[in-house]
């Protein structure tokens, strides 16, 4: 495909790339920016937070998004604001719920301060179908938050001070996208959401920073969570930089605090681990997830960790700027927005000056009809988006189940049995795109014969692909297509078993990313190989964008035909003398 010349050409750049992005790395490195921390001692009383999380556990149950029992608890929790001397509100929205439209309740308590500036800390009181008193997920949250709403009432406090009992969580964090503009209206400065206290004798409190389509917790507060807690003396833990990297690539949040960071809202989630991981896991959303063995050592770390960062939030002059790109690294260090964007970019130049000196060499190939040639990859994609189209028919019509955003909660049966009334049709659509295609392709120039003319038409929609998944997000990209893409450049011609063999292990190595998150998300929500049919439920509900649907098919149908040429390549019926050599 490249010509020796050219090929030296990449490979200098290649080099020159990685000096550049090292310098990158070396100029945009940081310390950690620590926020001014006041000494307080907490007055959070952390056998309150019990009574209140046992309370709303036992005597609220099945507290499901729409039903009579959560209309219940919400009256429960507007009764304590009230109590506490909080201007109390509650702001209703309507969801699809198991196919029905339902109406759900925030709770939302306020006390005003000298500053129209506000700090707010959020639990969900919604629980699940499959359990019953919810108190881990997520009466023990609830429990904290009415013990600091108690804690703090009598408190003086410079900015707004608010405290909101969210609802349907568990379907999206519907009841936190219907706050976003109420917090914005307040010009809130952050936003900590306390999510999943586990019983047992409890390690460190864990910080979740994805957010639900875009957006991240901002170092600085993720920083400030680690100071208070280490005031308070509780071991605090965030994600490494490798998890930080996927999570920014999957943007699927479990906590309220996703999509608060989507509309550039300062947020972050508080949970505990206990020492019984494995009990934890098998009372996760079920009926056996009961108040009782709550230690109150539990609930303190956490109440008082907040309770201190409220107390530095209230005061910090100015607030902190803006984040969107920073990516922290090991050793309390982070790169700036500018590093990590250029980081982002310079990885692919090799890359993409390959594939443009490629596609240079497009006279070597004595296309007949070079347009139609260079389409035809293309139609294989049509199959996957009449299939796609379908989906969402079947979903608008209520032939699949609706749901407001996120499909059913995990151990929900919902999720285990896969409807034939909508897989028949969405494998007939497949199948009949698939028998259109071959009439399709009857009308197209035939496929060259030759392997370095269809790797190079190839190249042009791997570089479509490259460039269209680095614009929707970058860490998606590197994460899910970086590897693909100069997996493709390594092709070679598949002359003997030896390269079939070669490329197959290249184009699956391309493909392990994807492989192993889909693993090890199936196993931590409990569906195993399910997990695919998770995905078009997900898809379905609109959890991915058209885009990325669209950007996903393609690099499928990319992949399958990379990997018809590269170990089962089409007969040459001349052969002929190429000049260039493949990359």
């Amino acid at each position: 495909m490249l010509r020796p010349n050219q090929r030296a050409l990449v490979l200098g750049c290649t080099l020159l790339m990685l000096v550049l992005m090292g310098v990158m790395v070396a100029l945009g490195l940081h310390p950690s920016r620590n926020l001014p921390l006041p000494q307080i001692t907490a007055r959070f009383d952390p056998n309150t937070a019990l009574e209140y999380a046992r309370t709303l556990a036992q005597d609220y149950p099945d507290r499901v998004t729409g039903t009579p029992a959560a209309a219940r608890a919400a009256e429960y929790l507007k009764a304590q604001f009230q109590k506490m001397g909080y201007r109390v509100s509650g702001g209703l929205f309507n969801m699809w719920l198991a196919g029905k439209r339902v109406e759900g309740q925030n709770v939302v308590a306020e006390s005003p301060g000298e500053v129209r500036e506000a700090v707010a800390v959020i639990a969900h009181y919604d629980s699940q179908f499959t359990s019953h008193q919810a108190a881990e997920d997520n009466a023990s949250g609830v429990g904290t938050l009415l013990a600091l709403a108690q804690a703090l009432s009598k408190q003086p406090h410079h900015r707004d001070l608010i405290f909101a009992a969210t609802d349907a969580e568990e379907w999206g964090m519907i009841g936190a996208r219907d706050l976003r503009g109420f917090f914005r209206a307040r010009q809130t400065l952050a936003v900590i959401s306390i999510d999943y206290l586990t019983q047992g004798q409890p390690t460190v409190v864990g910080i979740d920073c994805e957010g639900q389509g875009g957006g991240y917790s901002p170092i600085w507060l993720r920083q400030l969570i680690h100071q208070s807690g280490a005031a308070q003396g509780v071991v605090v833990q965030g994600p490494s930089p490798v998890q930080e990297w996927i999570e920014r690539s999957v943007e699927v949040s479990s906590q309220d605090q996703g999509p608060l960071l989507r509309v550039g809202i300062a947020a972050i989630n508080l949970s505990t681990s206990s020492a019984d991981a494995a009990g934890a896991r098998a009372r996760y959303h079920t009926v056996q997830d009961v108040f009782e063995n709550f230690q109150p050592e539990t609930f303190r770390m956490v109440g008082a960790t907040v309770e201190q960062a409220l107390a530095a939030l209230d005061q910090v002059e100015p607030p902190p700027a803006p984040e969107v790109k920073y990516l922290s690294l090991t050793g309390g260090r982070w790169l700036d927005r500018n590093s990590v964007e250029w980081l982002q970019t310079l990885g692919l130049v090799p890359f993409m000056l390959a594939c443009v000196l490629g596609i240079l060499n497009y006279e070597d190939d004595r296309l007949e009809h070079p347009l139609g040639t260079y389409l035809r990859p293309a139609v294989y994609l049509l199959p996957l988006l009449a299939m796609l189209g379908a989906l969402y028919g079947l979903t608008s019509a209520g032939i699949l189940t609706r749901y407001e955003l996120y499909p059913a909660t995990p151990k929900d049966p919902f999720l285990y049995r896969i409807p034939a009334q909508v897989v028949a049709p969405l494998v007939g659509v497949l199948a009949m795109g698939y028998v259109l295609l071959r009439i399709l392709r009857l009308f197209l120039p035939t496929r060259p014969d030759d392997f370095a003319a269809s790797k190079r038409i190839l190249c042009v929609w791997m570089f479509l692909l490259v460039v269209w998944a680095l614009y929707l997000n970058p860490f998606a990209m590197w994460f899910f297509l970086g590897p693909l893409a100069y997996a493709f450049m390594l092709l070679q011609r598949p002359a003997g078993w030896a390269a079939r063999v070669a490329n197959a292990a290249l184009l699956l190595l391309g493909a392990l990313p994807l492989t192993v998150l889909l693993y090890f998300f199936g196993r931590e929500i409990y569906l195993g190989w399910r997990i695919l049919w998770y995905l078009v439920l997900q898809t379905a509900y609109g959890v991915w964008s058209v885009s990325a649907a669209g950007l996903f098919l393609l690099a499928l149908a990319l992949w399958v035909q990379l990997f018809r040429l590269g170990v089962f390549p089409p007969r040459r019926a001349v052969q002929e003398v190429r000049l260039g050599v493949e990359v």
